[in-house]
């Protein structure tokens, strides 16, 4: 039972270090305007961009969509009128935090790439544990 009760104290503990989290990558890219691209996971994307729920659910053959749960590079500002600016203000009044930005190319090829996190408000279940009983005499 004590050994059981080091597990689960260790498990605690590594929990408290590696939270679950909601994860978006934005990508941005100049050219012919501004191209906005997210990566992640669909529910996340439909949860704050409501205006993209239509749209993910109908585009099977789409190259951003060859996952059930998650696309990788959804052209966000085909499907609404936002800037680079808009897209990130609405994240942060979410909840998200910037965790890393990088950002590349060359004369006409730039991009800019953010990644954006924030706990994970879903609730988690809790384990159970489970002590051994046995009958007294």
């Amino acid at each position: 039972m004590i050994k059981e009760l080091e597990r689960w104290k260790q498990e605690k503990e590594q929990r408290k270090h590696f939270q679950p989290c909601d994860c978006l990558v934005v990508r941005v890219t100049p050219d012919l305007g501004e191209r906005i691209a997210l990566s992640g996971e669909k529910a996340l994307i439909e949860e704050i961009f409501p205006e993209t729920g239509d749209v993910m659910c109908n585009s099977v053959n789409a190259g951003w969509n060859q996952d059930p749960t998650h696309v990788i590079r959804f052209p966000l500002n085909g499907y609404c009128r936002l800037n680079s600016v808009q897209v990130l203000e609405r994240l942060f009044q979410k909840g998200f935090n910037m965790a890393a930005s990088c950002g590349g190319g060359v004369d006409s090829s730039q991009f800019s790439e953010y990644v954006l996190c924030r706990e994970d408000r879903r609730p988690q279940p809790t384990p159970t544990i489970r002590i051994k009983q046995e009958p007294l005499d």
